[in-house]
């Protein structure tokens, strides 16, 4: 019985680390990586060892830079009364993508889940209370998903909010454009129905 070398086999597991990424796309990516030239898998392992020496989390977002500040939080063309609260620096992107938001970002470094062990003190909650304590901060947006355990995060900063005069909102949740009502879940629907809008 064939198996795989030693090396191979580590290349694997490693990848099937990766998020998303089971053993068979591992396996997949394993020997693409190898059957490429040497230089092209050396590029992509440099490319990995400076990302990880290089970046860093913003002290004031908690986003991903490569300076102590990142851009956004020093850019002089945005919002400063508008703060949008993600779950994780990737989160970001999307709003940035759409052009949409001109205000700033606070990344929490996940969401509230008692179970594995995550509390409020984990995540950076307090710092989230602390800058709004100080900044004029007027509407605070949490973009934080639908999980329940996103929905009890929001939930727990509003409360935690609850003294301060700062607007919370969240994001508004429905049907896709595009999609077939017929494909789309009961609690997909539901929400769209509660948040309808005037025509």
């Amino acid at each position: 019985m064939y198996s795989s070398p030693p090396a191979l086999e580590k290349l694997v597991q490693e990848l099937s680390k990766l998020p998303s990424i089971g053993r068979k796309t591992a396996r997949r990516l394993a020997f693409h990586l190898i059957s490429g030239d040497r230089e092209k898998m050396e590029d992509l392992a440099n490319s990995i060892l400076n990302a990880k020496n290089r970046l860093v989390h913003c002290t004031r977002c908690y986003g991903i830079s490569e300076s102590e500040i990142c851009q956004i939080c020093e850019s002089t063309h945005r919002d400063s009364e508008l703060l949008c609260v993600v779950e994780r620096a990737s989160d970001i992107l999307p709003f940035e993508n759409s052009g949409a938001y001109k205000g700033f970002y606070f990344v929490l470094g996940g969401v509230l889940s008692p179970l594995d062990g995550i509390k409020p003190e984990t995540l950076h909650i307090p710092e989230l209370v602390e800058r709004i304590e100080k900044e004029n901060v007027k509407e605070l947006i949490l973009a934080l998903g639908s999980s329940p355990e996103a929905e009890s995060t929001a939930l727990y900063i509003d409360r935690r909010l609850a003294n301060l005069p700062c607007k919370r909102t969240k994001l508004a949740r429905g049907i896709p454009v595009g999609s077939e009502l017929e494909f789309i879940d009961d609690v997909t629907m539901l929400r769209a129905f509660e948040e309808r809008v005037r025509v």
